[in-house]
């Protein structure tokens, strides 16, 4: 069987790395003695992964996780020791288990959705709705280990439309962000292009990210849950 749980990183924890809120799980399903699978081999290893890794600084409501279990459990109980375990920050808000055959997480999530705070030192309305009618808009995408280089990206096919609201000098915007077998995009790159691109006046290094949601996409391209129905 697997456990499949909805987990948060909330703003006490949001500077933690990807891989230390990893080693931070992990060290409570210890705690919390779960009977998670191990790997084989000379440095075997918990068999659990998360669906999709979050950005220094970034805080979340839908962190996905997904432990192989070397045997079946209750999932009450099982949720109720892991969440005693679990440090401030990291919350429990949905479980479910699934057989082992089941497709892993990370291949089924399609989507993202995210709400951003940002200081804005004046009103933008004409600028956003630049980039909401635009048909074409390109971005420079840095390659990871790639030594400074880059690759040319079209962000329309991630990020069709913004939701904004600009209120005492502050932006808060809302939108979904495809996520594709072969790549994506992060919030922070869209609102570098908002500022570079479209002359966005942002205070890039005051913003306040967060993602609301992680979903796969049916075949109309509608939101489905990753746990549950």
């Amino acid at each position: 069987m697997k456990l499949r749980m909805q987990i948060t990183k909330e703003a006490g924890i949001r500077f933690v790395s990807h891989l230390e809120y990893t080693r931070t799980i992990e060290r409570a399903m210890r705690r919390a003695k779960l009977p998670v699978a191990y790997s084989e081999g000379f440095n075997p290893h918990m068999k659990f992964s998360l669906a999709s890794a979050l950005g220094v600084g970034i805080t979340s409501q839908a962190e996905f996780l997904e432990i192989e279990l070397a045997k079946d459990i209750n999932l009450e109980i099982a949720i109720e020791k892991l969440s005693a375990a679990l440090p401030m920050g990291i919350h429990v808000k949905a479980a479910d288990l699934v057989e082992n055959k089941a497709a892993k997480l990370m291949a089924s999530v399609g989507g993202a959705d995210y709400y951003v705070q940002v200081p804005c030192l004046e009103e933008c309305r004409e600028q956003i709705e630049s980039f909401n009618i635009a048909d074409s808009v390109l971005f420079q995408k840095p390659i990871p280990k790639g030594r400074g280089k880059t690759k040319e990206i079209q962000v329309k096919d991630f990020i069709q439309k913004i939701e904004w609201e600009y209120n005492n000098n502050k932006l808060e915007l809302k939108f979904a962000c495809k996520i594709t077998p072969t790549g994506s995009m992060k919030a922070t790159e869209l609102l570098k292009i908002l500022k570079d691109q479209f002359a966005v006046p942002l205070v890039l290094e005051q913003a306040d990210i967060e993602r609301t949601d992680l979903y796969a996409l049916n075949d109309k391209g509608r939101k489905k849950v990753l746990i549950g129905k």
